[in-house]
């Protein structure tokens, strides 16, 4: 999660860490803090990561977000606005993305989500959320309570 307030251990685009008190218009999950991705209404990409390693010898790796997605667009058929939920290697090499979200996933309140990453069980990777709107029109991919288990 966000909680300690501090970007570390993750990797955050400027201006996305907020917290209900700096950042109006939008609210955590839990707790206080965030990671607020776009908005603007022009081109605009941001970024959040975090490397992690998952311990070998174990059976199941999954992990879990929290995710709001608030737009101006009106369209019910194009994406104009996306999200990509990506794993890469130590050398930034897109191993696989594992979902993608656009303003076509609007929505009211937060959504819980998860992703299988066993397949990377003895290997340390970057889970990688990276948002990007076009010239108009904005579109917030809001973001908290990252998990991830390891069994």
């Amino acid at each position: 999660g966000f909680e300690s307030g501090a970007a570390s251990p993750w990797s955050i685009s400027s201006g996305v860490l907020c917290s209900n008190s700096s950042c109006s218009g939008e609210t955590a999950h839990g707790g206080t803090w965030f990671a607020w991705m776009d908005g603007y209404g022009s081109s605009h990409t941001d970024t959040v990561s975090q490397s992690v390693a998952i311990p070998s010898g174990k059976t199941s790796a999954t992990l879990q977000y929290y995710l709001h997605v608030d737009t101006a667009e009106t369209t019910t058929s194009t994406a104009y606005d996306t999200l990509k939920v990506q794993v890469l290697n130590s050398s930034g090499t897109v191993l696989a993305t594992l979902a993608t979200y656009s303003n076509l996933n609007k929505g009211t309140g937060y959504t819980v989500h998860t992703a299988n990453l066993t397949p990377y069980i003895g290997q340390t990777v970057t889970i990688k959320f990276t948002g990007t709107e076009d010239s108009s029109l904005q579109t917030s991919f809001v973001l908290d309570d990252v998990t991830l288990t390891v069994q």
